[in-house]
């Protein structure tokens, strides 16, 4: 893998990191639409730069946070004006009827649990947000309980991308090494959720 790292780091910089900050939130943003994005490398490797002094880690996180949020009303907006019956009329991509019936019962039981660790299943971070608005689920129930996990979970991947590309040999290394702990995450994530679903 060979990443022309002072490239892109002059780049960045150039611009005063606006390039930088406008990739992670219009990424983060489109994900909590489209899951299969992979927001979470472009954060990681903009906080490896924040390490390196090129980028800062405000404003970072700023743009994570606002288009993770946004990306994720925007989804829980389509739910509620869309409506159940859209939905269950046939088959959606990734969210057949069938499926959707089984989360609404389990979004019943333990919808604020959801919401709060939705931002750490990759690949899937849309649909809680999704079956809050088909259930009715409260805006302010919603920003209670999901707001906070978005902070966390990037305060988290930012922390950690700082923490290695610090210490990193190679900026490839602590992309490799971040991923691989997010990944971590994301499954003890998974894990947890299916064990309150059972």
């Amino acid at each position: 893998m060979n990443l022309d790292l002072e490239g892109i780091t002059k780049s960045f910089a150039a611009q005063g990191g606006l390039w930088a900050y406008l990739t992670v939130f219009i990424t983060t943003f489109v994900e909590g639409v489209f899951p299969p994005i992979p927001s979470d490398v472009v954060v990681l490797f903009c906080a490896l730069l924040v390490a390196k002094g090129t980028l800062h880690w405000i404003p970072l996180f700023l743009s994570a946070f606002i288009g993770g949020t946004l990306g994720a009303l925007l989804v829980y907006w389509i739910g509620y004006s869309k409506g159940r019956d859209f939905f269950l009329s046939k088959p959606r991509p990734f969210l057949s009827p069938k499926r959707l019936l089984e989360m609404e019962s389990h979004f019943g039981r333990y919808g604020n649990i959801i919401l709060a660790l939705n931002r750490a299943v990759i690949g899937g971070r849309s649909f809680g947000f999704l079956i809050a608005g088909l259930t009715d689920y409260k805006f302010r129930k919603v920003m209670l309980y999901g707001t906070p996990g978005i902070v966390i979970w990037y305060i988290a991947v930012i922390a950690l991308g700082v923490y290695f590309g610090e210490r990193a040999k190679q900026m490839v290394n602590g992309i490799i090494t971040v991923v691989m702990i997010i990944m971590a995450l994301s499954v003890l994530s998974l894990i947890i959720t299916k064990k309150l679903f059972k």
